[in-house]
């Protein structure tokens, strides 16, 4: 099954809804990409990470970070994405899903890093049934969102070079003094 037809049935609390459709992850994606003009690069990464469980998390992270930019950020790809990469990580191990219904969260723990998605409002889905543990999480508190283009380009093994760009004119002079560097994205 490719990616475009990979699809995710979102389990749901009792009597919240009659809709247990199974929904297609990458049309949601897509249209989160399409609201960040995302360019061609980001879009190849989206695709490659969202193969494995951590690659799920990633790229939810990747997105999350990215509303800051836009007017009114597409979330549809949020809760499917999320569910999506808690039932891949039971299949490859890539990720470990805790719910923290106290804090209303949805960890993920990779082998580098640590996730954390709001889903308090997303009351109708049974979180309990999407993590492999339920319990008080003790987050590291590490805002996560400022490496996340970085995190989500490793999937597809592009050269920084490819998608940075300094804020100096000689790159020389940068890198001598530690120069800032922005995405291209």
């Amino acid at each position: 099954m490719t990616i475009e037809e990979r699809t995710v049935t979102i389990p749901r609390k009792e009597n919240t809804t009659k809709n247990e459709e199974p929904v297609q992850v990458w049309p949601l994606v897509e249209a989160a990409l399409d609201k960040i003009e995302a360019d061609p690069s980001t879009r190849e990464a989206a695709r490659a990470a969202m193969e494995v469980s951590d690659g799920c998390a990633t790229l939810a992270n990747f997105l999350n970070s990215q509303a800051k930019r836009v007017h009114e950020m597409d979330y549809r790809f949020k809760v499917p994405l999320v569910v999506m990469a808690a039932e891949m990580a039971r299949e490859d191990g890539g990720a470990e899903s805790i719910y923290d219904p106290e804090e209303g969260a949805i960890y993920f723990e990779t082998e580098d890093h640590q996730f954390s998605f709001h889903v308090y409002k997303d009351w109708t889905v049974d979180w309990e049934s999407v993590a492999d543990r339920v319990e008080d999480y003790d987050w590291d508190g590490i805002e996560k969102q400022v490496w996340a283009l970085d995190w989500l380009m490793a999937y597809m093994e592009v050269p920084m070079d490819d998608y940075m760009v300094s804020d100096d004119e000689e790159e020389e002079e940068d890198e001598e003094e530690g120069g800032q560097h922005y995405s291209r994205i």
